[in-house]
């Protein structure tokens, strides 16, 4: 079991990626509060963190009210809740993300109101009841400012058309065009990827090259080859994902995207972890005739600066990281014992 307290390799990204960019993010804004939605562990490192730093600010009565939770897990929820506090039960949200984001009507739920749930005998019914409240509830609470897309499970496996997982991060882009802009997290494991993926990112890859000058260029300059085959893993992994699964997604649901870093890290268990920081502009008829150009810029960004990787062994080493999730640690712990 993984302990999130002393979890320093992951903690790599959130330090390195995650927040300057959410400070930059709010710098900007001129907002006084954020909105954020995560879906963190029971220990709710990332939480903390931007409340340390001042992402996150709690109001006169010691609460989080712009903070929103998505656990599967009743039992770990109610720990998240008392440990977070935001100002009502029905921020957290009791579900599988995949399964709320992407449910819709049937026969059995539609014009059915959820407040009559309980009262059916058939219990796929009342399921699917529950989860249709859930997804109104948590669709009420779009846009944010600031999402943490972190679930359980594998973004590239399955395939994108059974692939829940993968739908739920496309629905997100629709949910947010109340925003013009917001900062995403994208977590997944980079292991195991399915075949059809796999088949798409060489084609993508294979497609820039031969469209985008600019993008051979750079790939040449900086790397040395526009071969997929001769690139080095990580390097060609967080191209294609940026390209193939983060910036073509955005493109379809009328976004554009400008990654701010991409950071890849191995566990102690070997599996290795990537996580992206991008930030998310709607597509306006004034930059929709530069949308190809940001695509371009971006990909090539990608190419110059990304991704940071951090072996397990790399994490252990480096004090900045250990030191500031310490004081992490501390200061959740020390907001708790002024609870209590």
């Amino acid at each position: 079991m993984i302990k999130y307290d002393t979890y320093y390799e992951k903690h790599c990204g959130r330090y390195y990626g995650w927040l300057p960019a959410s400070k930059e993010y709010k710098s900007h804004s001129e907002k006084d509060s954020l909105k954020y939605f995560t879906l963190c562990a029971e220990e709710a490192i990332d939480v903390f963190m931007f409340e340390l730093e001042g992402v996150l600010f709690r109001d006169e009565y010691g609460l989080l009210p712009n903070v929103f939770i998505c656990e599967s897990d009743i039992s770990i929820a109610d720990k998240i809740f008392s440990r977070v506090r935001p100002p009502v039960k029905e921020a957290l949200i009791i579900g599988r993300l995949q399964e709320i984001l992407t449910f819709q009507d049937d026969n059995d739920t539609r014009d059915k109101s959820i407040d009559g749930e309980k009262r059916i005998s058939d219990s796929n019914v009342r399921k699917k009841l529950y989860i249709k409240g859930l997804a109104q509830r948590l669709e009420s609470y779009f846009p944010f400012d600031i999402i943490n897309f972190d679930p359980y499970g594998n973004l590239l496996n399955p395939d994108d058309r059974s692939n829940k997982l993968y739908q739920s991060f496309e629905r997100i882009f629709e949910l947010q065009k109340a925003i013009n802009t917001f900062l995403l997290f994208v977590t997944t494991p980079i292991i195991d990827i399915h075949s059809e993926f796999k088949c798409r990112f060489r084609s993508d890859f294979d497609s820039n090259v031969s469209n985008y000058d600019k993008i051979s260029s750079a790939l040449k300059s900086l790397i040395g080859t526009t071969n997929y085959d001769e690139l080095d893993e990580n390097k060609r992994i967080s191209i294609t994902i940026a390209k193939s699964i983060v910036n073509q997604t955005a493109k379809n649901k009328g976004w554009s995207s400008e990654h701010k870093g991409i950071y890849i890290y191995e566990n102690i268990h070997g599996t290795k972890m990537l996580t992206s920081v991008v930030q998310f502009t709607q597509i306006t008829q004034e930059n929709g005739l530069f949308i190809e150009s940001l695509y371009v810029d971006d990909i090539v960004r990608v190419i110059k600066n990304m991704p940071r990787y951090y072996s397990y062994e790399d994490s252990l080493k480096d004090q900045e990281v250990i030191e500031h999730l310490k004081r992490i640690v501390q200061f959740r712990e020390n907001s708790r014992n002024q609870e209590d």
